[in-house]
């Protein structure tokens, strides 16, 4: 089979990919190891930032409902702060679905897709890439696109994955509810919960209702290599953390703890995302809030930009690791700032005196809240609002110290 392009993996990364590149023209394969539709371990929240961005997400019957507010406990729980507006910050989806429609609008499209092939091996010389899978079926393409996940074969067959890579992990499960218990427990506007550190974990437990399932999860995202052991804890974690919610009313008390699974993520970017005939995007490409450990608008992003800068390097002939760093450029220019200054955020954040403050601070400032929850929800980009987050914590901070009503 020959293609000019190869996208590897056809999550939300990979089927954007795919999408754009078939309508600009490019004959396209779409692959994946899984049968379609597939679920796949993630709180399934999307920032409004993404249907902003890519209006045919809601225009495709792939949102499940719309959440108009969170909570966003302490490490104490002694501090609330809440978040709540007229109009969606966050849409639910059900990956199984979100990630199946979303290919289905590559296909659309025109791309090629093959599911339940897992790569074995990719070739790259000075003419060609070549694919082969586990039946042992040769793909030639001029590019091939790895949106395969952490575990990119593609990363790693073409060079790209780092030596010692920074993993955060989380577990969840995600419970079948029917809609009435939805909306007694957390109404119509489907509050969210996010628990900060709880339990000394540097990360977060969170509660994502849908229309008739609950996302329950937690998750490590400070870096992590011991993946085996620090499942292991989080698992008695989150069954203390479902215990709590229970304790505190904010789930069903009769809801039972189901087996929760794990995964794996990186703590982010890779130190590069391209060579010769070769693009990572997504998780590959370790694309993630590093505050929340979210990453299916940076994920689509890539996707996006992606597809633009390939559809030069055909037009020009030139597929090599000097025409295609502009890939990395065009990311960094258009979300690399984000995760940059959201690592700062992290690294001034850390500790939970810290974490606590923030939260007892924003718990008494509507516009701290605001913005802080905006922020870390991934509805606001720190990018415009850096200024404004940091004024207005200093203005709280002083509230607070002198008491000022």
């Amino acid at each position: 089979m020959k293609y000019e392009v190869v996208v590897v993996g056809a999550g939300p990364a990979g089927s954007t990919a795919a999408k754009y590149l078939s309508e600009k023209g490019v004959k396209v394969l779409l692959l994946d190891k899984s049968k379609f539709p597939r679920n796949k371990l993630c709180g399934g929240g999307l920032s409004y930032r993404v249907l902003d961005r890519f209006n045919y997400v809601k225009n495709n019957d792939l949102i499940e409902s719309y959440s108009y507010g969170g909570f966003s406990y302490s490490p104490s729980l002694k501090y609330k702060a809440i978040y709540k507006k007229n109009t969606p910050f966050a849409a639910m989806v059900l990956r199984e679905k979100f990630d199946a429609g979303l290919v289905q609008l590559a296909v659309n499209s025109g791309a090629d897709f093959i599911d339940g092939r897992a790569v074995k091996d990719v070739i790259l010389t000075k003419k060609k890439a070549k694919i082969i899978l586990d039946d042992k079926t040769e793909v030639k393409s001029e590019i091939v696109v790895g949106a395969d996940g952490v575990w990119s074969v593609i990363a790693k067959k073409s060079g790209l994955t780092p030596p010692r890579r920074k993993l955060g992990i989380c577990v969840l499960h995600e419970y079948d509810v029917d809609e009435e218990t939805i909306n007694r427990y957390f109404g119509e506007e489907k509050m969210c919960y996010i628990h900060l550190d709880f339990q000394g974990i540097p990360g977060y437990g969170w509660i994502f209702p849908k229309k008739r399932h609950l996302n329950i999860g937690i998750g490590k995202i400070s870096p992590d290599v011991h993946i085996s052991k620090t499942k292991m804890d989080l698992s008695t974690t989150y069954r203390n953390y479902i215990k709590m919610l229970k304790k505190k009313k904010i789930i069903p008390e009769n809801l039972e703890i189901r087996r929760c699974k794990g995964a794996a993520l990186h703590i982010g970017p890779l130190k590069k995302t391209y060579t010769d005939r070769v693009l990572l995007c997504g998780d590959a490409g370790g694309f993630i809030n590093p505050l929340t450990g979210e990453g299916i608008y940076y994920a689509m992003s890539s996707g996006e930009i992606a597809a633009g800068v390939i559809t030069e390097a055909l037009e020009t002939g030139d597929t090599s690791e000097k025409f295609l760093s502009k890939y990395q450029e065009n990311w960094r220019k258009d979300f690399g700032k984000d995760i940059e200054l959201l690592f700062g955020l992290t690294k001034s954040m850390s500790g939970h005196e810290q974490i606590e403050k923030l939260v007892k601070l924003a718990s008494k400032d509507e516009k701290l809240a605001d913005v802080t929850l905006g922020i870390l929800h991934g509805g606001l980009s720190i990018q415009d609002y850096k200024l404004e987050l940091i004024i207005r914590y200093l203005y709280a901070s002083v509230k607070d110290l002198f008491e000022i009503k």
